[in-house]
C-alpha cells in the first residue's frame, strides 16, 4: 500500500475549506480452487484494493476509488464536494491517536498473512473432496473448494492516526448431492481458519453426514406451540439480522425493539451474546475497524441481561459510551458501493453450552427440530422483534426423529424467543457474512416453546 504515502501527504496539507480528512484502504487478494471427481473444476484469482475517503468542512462527504494512481488531492476534494450536495447535514467524528493506539489487539493478527502455496490449496481441496465422496456412499456429486483470502487494511487521518494490519483466512466449503429415500437432496457446510493446516476435513465430513441423516421420510404436521430445538445454522441465519438489535446507532434513534432497555433482562439465564475481534472458531480477526478504533470484546447480553451495545465513534458520542471498534460499511444487502460509516459486528455470537444436540433432543422428548431456515432478511422486524421464518424440520417423538416436514414457518417475537431459551448446545458455528466484512455465530438452541405452523 505504498500509494497511501501520497494520501498521507495530502491529508496533512488540506486546503483551508477542508478541515479534516480520513482514508481507509482495504486490499483483498483471493485464490479459490474447486474440485470435483478428483479434478480441478474451478479456479478464481482476484486482487482488489478499495480506497474509501471522507472529508469534512461544515459537513462530511464520501468518495470511493479503485484507481490507485488517481491524484489523492482530487479524491479528497471529490469527497468534500459530495458532502456539499448531500441531503445529510451530519459531520462525522474522526479518530484521535489516543483512541486508535490504545490497544495491543493488532499484535494478535501479526504474522497470520503468511504466503500459502498454490499446490497446498489444491492438495487440501483434493483431500477434502475425496474424503467426503468416500465417507458417504449415497453421494451422486461432491464439490469441495478451498479459498484463501489475504486481507490488509490501513487507516490514516489528518489527526495523525496511522494503523495497519493484515491477515489470512482459509475458507473451506463442501457441497454434495445425495440419493436419500429415492430423492436427490443437497447438503453443504463450511469452516474457516487462519491456515491450511487448521482446516479439519474430518469435521466437515461429519457435518455433511449429520445433515444427510436429517433427510428422513416426510409426514404430516399439526400447527401449534411446541418445544423446539433450532439447529446451529438456523441460529446463524437468525443472528445475521438479529445483531442489529445491539447497534448503538439503532438504539440511539429508537429503531430497535430494545430501545430504552439497556440494563434490563431481555432473555433467560441461558442466553449470552458476545461481540469480539477474535475467536478460535474462525480464521477471521478484526483488530481495528474502518475508523481505526481498536476492536474490543463487548458482552451484549450476560445471562439474559442486556448489558452492552456495539459502537462506532458517532454512536458512542451520542450515548456517552466508549467506541468498541464496530465501525463498518456493509450492514445488510446493498447494490451500491457502501461509503457511509455505520455500525456492524466483528464476530457476534451466542455463547455455546456444554451438551450435544443429541442430548438436548433426548431431553426434549416430543417436539420439533428445526434444521434449515430461509429468507431471513425479509422475515425479522428489528423494530418490533416479530418474525415469521420459513423453514423445514423434523418431528421428534420420545427424543428420536419421527418424520420430516418441509413447509414450516416459525413465528413469534425475538424477545419471547430469548426468554424461552432453556439451553444452548456445544456446537457453535461461526460463519462469514456480506463481503466477508464480519461474522455471526450460534450454537443449537433449545426452546421451551415456539409457534410452528405447517401442514
Amino acid at each position: 500500500m505504498n500509494f497511501l504515502e501520497n494520501y498521507k501527504r495530502a491529508i496533512n496539507n488540506l486546503p483551508e475549506h477542508i478541515t479534516e480528512a480520513e482514508v481507509n484502504a482495504e486490499q483483498k487478494i483471493s485464490v479459490l480452487i474447486g474440485v470435483s471427481c478428483g479434478q480441478i473444476v474451478k479456479t478464481d484469482v482476484s486482487d482488489v484494493t478499495s480506497v474509501y475517503v471522507r472529508a469534512s468542512g461544515d459537513k462530511t462527504g464520501y468518495a470511493y476509488t479503485e484507481d490507485l494512481s488517481e491524484d489523492p488531492n482530487k479524491v479528497i476534494l471529490k469527497a468534500y464536494n459530495n458532502g456539499i450536495v448531500s441531503d445529510s447535514y451530519k459531520r462525522d467524528i474522526l479518530n484521535s491517536p489516543e483512541t486508535a493506539y490504545n490497544s495491543l489487539n493488532a499484535a494478535k493478527c501479526a504474522g497470520t498473512a503468511n504466503i500459502i502455496n498454490f499446490s497446498d490449496i489444491v492438495a487440501k481441496a483434493m483431500l477434502l473432496e475425496n474424503l467426503v465422496r468416500s465417507a458417504v456412499p449415497s453421494i451422486n456429486t461432491a464439490f469441495a473448494n478451498i479459498r484463501v483470502d489475504t486481507f490488509s487494511s490501513r487507516v490514516i487521518n489528518s489527526k495523525g492516526v496511522d494503523v495497519y494490519f493484515t491477515r489470512n483466512v482459509v475458507y473451506a466449503q463442501v457441497k454434495v448431492t445425495a440419493e436419500i429415500l429415492g430423492d436427490s437432496v443437497d447438503a453443504a457446510c463450511s469452516v474457516s481458519a487462519s491456515s491450511i493446516e487448521e482446516i479439519d476435513p474430518d469435521s466437515l465430513v461429519s457435518q455433511i453426514n449429520n445433515i444427510l441423516r436429517n433427510k428422513i421420510k416426510p409426514g404430516n404436521f399439526q400447527p401449534g406451540e411446541y418445544p423446539v430445538i433450532l439447529s446451529h445454522n438456523v441460529g446463524v441465519n437468525i443472528m445475521m439480522t438479529a445483531w442489529q438489535l445491539f447497534s448503538g446507532i439503532k438504539y440511539f434513534d429508537g429503531s430497535t425493539v430494545l430501545k430504552g432497555r439497556l440494563g434490563e433482562y431481555i432473555g433467560s439465564s441461558a442466553l449470552s451474546i458476545i461481540d469480539t475481534p477474535f475467536h478460535s472458531g474462525t480464521g477471521y480477526c478484526f483488530p481495528f475497524d474502518c475508523e481505526g478504533t481498536p476492536g474490543k470484546e463487548t458482552i451484549l447480553v450476560d445471562k439474559g441481561k442486556f448489558t452492552g451495545l456495539m459502537h462506532n465513534l458517532s454512536s458512542s458520542s451520542h450515548l456517552n459510551a466508549q467506541p468498541s471498534g464496530n465501525a463498518g460499511r456493509v450492514a445488510l444487502l446493498t447494490g451500491n458501493v457502501p461509503t457511509d460509516v455505520i455500525v456492524t459486528p466483528k464476530i457476534c455470537f451466542i455463547q455455546p453450552g456444554v451438551r450435544s444436540v443429541e442430548e438436548m433432543l433426548k431431553d426434549m422428548g416430543d417436539g420439533v427440530y428445526i434444521t434449515e431456515s430461509y429468507d431471513i432478511f425479509h422475515s425479522i422486524n428489528i423494530g418490533s422483534g416479530d418474525f415469521a421464518i420459513p423453514c423445514r424440520g423434523i418431528v421428534i417423538k420420545d427424543g428420536k426423529p419421527h418424520h420430516s416436514v418441509t413447509a414450516l414457518t416459525i413465528c413469534g417475537n425475538l424477545i419471547n424467543l430469548f426468554n424461552n431459551i432453556e439451553e444452548t448446545g456445544n456446537d457453535l458455528l461461526i460463519d462469514e457474512f456480506l463481503l466477508r466484512s464480519y461474522c455471526v455465530g450460534s450454537p443449537s438452541i433449545r426452546l421451551s416453546k415456539l409457534q410452528v405452523n405447517g401442514k
